[in-house]
């Protein structure tokens, strides 16, 4: 089988769905294991951006 695809619709329709599966389920097998992982582990690349925001 053979199928053709343009670029948006590879990206969007077939590698960001599987990207996720994959990532998903390493993140839940690696949980199952006892592994001590979560958000923190996925968005560390945002505290930089992180403020503290005073009240009026």
């Amino acid at each position: 089988m053979d199928m053709e695809l343009v670029g948006t619709s590879y990206v969007n329709d077939f590698l960001v769905p599987n990207l996720y599966f994959h990532l998903t389920t390493a993140y839940n097998i690696l949980r199952l294991n006892g592994v001590d992982i979560g958000k923190k582990d996925f968005m560390i690349n945002l505290a930089p951006h992180v403020q503290l925001i005073k009240a009026p």
